[in-house]
C-alpha cells in the first residue's frame, strides 16, 4: 500500500501520516502483536471496555487516550507509531510501522470504511498494534471471545522474555521470511 492510500485511510479515523519508519528500526510489528501473550507480573497493564456500553466509541476512545498519555505513548510531539499494511514480504507478513499523530476529531473506534478495518480491524472488533517512538511500549487493542475490547500497554517491550524469545526464535527459524530474520536481528543486536 502506498503512503498516499495510507494517509487516506488514516484520515478517515482522525490521524495524520507523518512518515513511514525504515524496517528494522524498531521492535518488529510480528512481535508488538504478541503482547497480548504478555502476563502481568511483565509490566502488562490492561484495561476492558465492553461493546455493550451505549456510548461505546466514545468510552473505547477516551480509555485508549488516557492509556496513551498516562504511559508515554505519545512523544513531545503527539507523535506514536502504528502498525499499516506495506512493507516487504507476502500479504500476510506485510505489516510496517507508520509515524502518526492525532487530528482534531480523530476516532479511533468509531464508524469507519472496509478499507479502514486493515488499520484497526472491522467495526466494533478492534485490533491494532501501536508503539511509542523510543520503542519503550507497546499499546495493543484486541477483542477477547466474550466480545469486550481489551487495551493493553506493555512497557518496555526488550525487557519482556515472551517477545524477546518469540523474535529470537522467529529470527532463527530458516522457514521465517528473511526480511523477518533481518529485522528481529536488527532489533536484537540494537542498542537498548
Amino acid at each position: 500500500m502506498e503512503a498516499t492510500e495510507i494517509a487516506h485511510h488514516l484520515a478517515a479515523s482522525g490521524l495524520r501520516l507523518c512518515g513511514i519508519e525504515e524496517p528494522g528500526t524498531h521492535l518488529p510489528v510480528w512481535g508488538a502483536w504478541v503482547a497480548t501473550g504478555c502476563r502481568p507480573d511483565e509490566g502488562r497493564r490492561d484495561v476492558v471496555v465492553t461493546k455493550d456500553d451505549p456510548d461505546f466509541p466514545d468510552s473505547a476512545n477516551s480509555a485508549w487516550f488516557r492509556l496513551a498519555e498516562d504511559e508515554g505513548l505519545l512523544d513531545e510531539n503527539g507523535e506514536f507509531l502504528l502498525a499499516v499494511p506495506g512493507g516487504p514480504g507476502n500479504k500476510a507478513s506485510r505489516m510496517q510501522w507508520a509515524r502518526v499523530s492525532l487530528m482534531d476529531g480523530w476516532d479511533i473506534f468509531g464508524s469507519r470504511s472496509d478499507a479502514d478495518s486493515e488499520f484497526f480491524g472491522p467495526e466494533g472488533f478492534p485490533e491494532f498494534a501501536m508503539l511509542s517512538t523510543d520503542g519503550t511500549l507497546v499499546l495493543r487493542s484486541t477483542t477477547w471471545g466474550d466480545g469486550t475490547i481489551g487495551l493493553l500497554v506493555l512497557p518496555d517491550p526488550r525487557r519482556m522474555e515472551t517477545i524477546s524469545r518469540y523474535v529470537e526464535r522467529r529470527s532463527a527459524n530458516p522457514t521465517s521470511p528473511p526480511h523477518e530474520r533481518t529485522e528481529g536481528m536488527n532489533w536484537l543486536s540494537s542498542p537498548a
